[in-house]
């Protein structure tokens, strides 16, 4: 049976001489993996496509038994230059990327994920003023659409608005907390002073590009920090591990 489907490249690796094994990533199918056989030097099926963070329209056949996949040919859609030029671009698109294989994503999920990973690399490719700390803003952003978002202005427990005053982060709590909800689970909560809850909103609500974080302190990014970490790796159950995200 074949099909088309578009998708961007995450990963690559020789599979044989001349045969290259190959991660793809789409909006209808998650995170999958398919083989380029011949890939590795035929210049008439996959003109310019077999390339890192490249969006490109496969042609696919499904092995006779189901059990692998078989691009059969592409054509590139979209792919990124300054990126791959851009070392510190191009590990924040990698990190990223690790964390996208991770992650089990399937149908609404994936195209929600899709999305936002397509974002994230044109921000990476376009944007001069990149965060220092994108790559996890994005896996916080990510956790977010999978259904674990939280309000940012409100205590998760009594709904309180913070206005200018501080909040907790306790660990295995799905949202900030009013300092009196927090008073019994302080030990080992993160403090969120005001300005740090300025940049929580932000990653919360604003889209990739308007994610400028140069007007908050270096000590409120490093709190926020900490507690979008913390979130993320309790309901993702990942954490990174020797180049790789892995199962906490």
């Amino acid at each position: 049976m074949e099909f088309s489907d578009q998708a961007i490249i995450l990963r690559l690796g020789l599979f044989r001489e001349a045969d290259i094994w190959v991660r793809l990533f789409s909006p209808g199918r998650g995170v999958f993996s398919a083989f380029a056989f011949g890939g590795g030097r035929s210049r008439r099926r996959f003109s310019g496509c077999l390339d890192l963070f490249n969006e490109v329209l496969f042609q696919i056949r499904r092995s006779r038994h189901g059990d692998y996949l078989d691009l059969r040919e592409g054509a590139l859609l979209h792919g990124p230059e300054r990126l791959r030029r851009d070392w510190r671009r191009l590990g924040m698109a990698r990190n990223c990327a690790y964390f996208m294989e991770a992650l089990p994503l399937g149908g609404e999920d994936a195209a929600g994920a899709h999305a936002l990973f397509v974002d994230l690399l044109n921000n990476l490719e376009t944007r001069e003023d990149l965060p220092q700390r994108l790559p996890l803003f994005f896996r916080a952003r990510m956790i977010f659409a999978q259904g674990y978002a939280f309000d940012p202005d409100h205590c998760a427990v009594c709904g309180r608005t913070w206005g200018e005053e501080s909040a907790v982060f306790p660990p295995g709590v799905s949202g900030p907390l009013c300092l009196s909800c927090a008073r019994p689970a302080l030990s080992g909560g993160i403090l969120l002073r005001p300005e740090a809850l300025v940049m929580l909103r932000r990653i919360c609500k604003a889209s990739l590009e308007s994610w400028d974080m140069r007007d908050i302190p270096e000590w409120a990014q490093q709190s926020c920090a900490r507690a979008l970490e913390a979130f993320w790796q309790s309901h993702a159950g990942l954490r990174w591990d020797h180049g790789r995200f892995r199962n906490a």
